[in-house]
């Protein structure tokens, strides 16, 4: 399946930089560099150690069936970077998802009942991602099992945390999405009542 790792890569890595350029250069020349915009450099970077190591991981044979992966050779290099990504992933996702939180939490008038509100969801996002990051981290003890099952150890029960994982950041990822149209709806909607109803 390289065309499409690198076809993911190699869209999204260009569309992720020109966004968080051109962010950055619009900020120092007409605001300030806020929270926000280091949450996202921050993301940024631990994107690109996710793309590293994911290309690293396509050298020792990710991408190919596993019966055609030379394991004894490549096989602990390919786990190493597996192992790498995964904890980068839930790290990166969550920078990204404070960001936007945070660049909500700028724009929303301090009055806003939403403010609190979006702080909370920062709060469980924060607590999530740290708990998936670490959780990821120790998922073998001791964790060099995780790529050398010659050692003795044990693992926890990965499939089912992957869906449990997978399960909470689409929650998560919908209540971030639909927060727009719901904060600006409603502070609309309270506009048009302070000058005498909706019309």
């Amino acid at each position: 399946r390289f065309p499409q790792i690198y076809g993911f890569m190699g869209g999204f890595l260009p569309l992720a930089t020109i966004a968080i350029t051109l962010r950055i250069i619009s900020r120092l020349k007409f605001s300030y560099i806020g929270a926000d915009d280091i949450a996202i450099a921050i993301a940024y970077i631990l994107f690109i150690g996710l793309i590293v190591a994911t290309v690293f991981a396509t050298k020792y044979g990710l991408g190919i069936h596993i019966v055609d992966v030379d394991y004894p050779k490549t096989g602990v290099s390919m786990q190493k970077c597996g192992f790498s990504s995964q904890v980068l992933y839930p790290a990166s996702q969550g920078f990204t998802k404070l960001s936007i939180l945070l660049f909500l939490s700028r724009v929303v008038p301090s009055t806003s009942p939403w403010k609190k509100r979006i702080w909370t969801i920062a709060a469980f996002v924060v607590c999530q991602e740290t708990a998936f990051t670490i959780t990821l981290f120790l998922q073998c003890r001791p964790t060099p099992y995780y790529w050398d099952k010659s050692l003795t150890g044990t693992c926890i029960n990965q499939p089912a945390f992957y869906y449990v994982d997978a399960s909470i950041n689409i929650l998560t990822d919908l209540m971030i999405l639909s927060l727009p149209w719901l904060i600006f709806s409603g502070e609309y909607s309270r506009s048009k009542m302070g000058n005498g109803g909706i019309r």
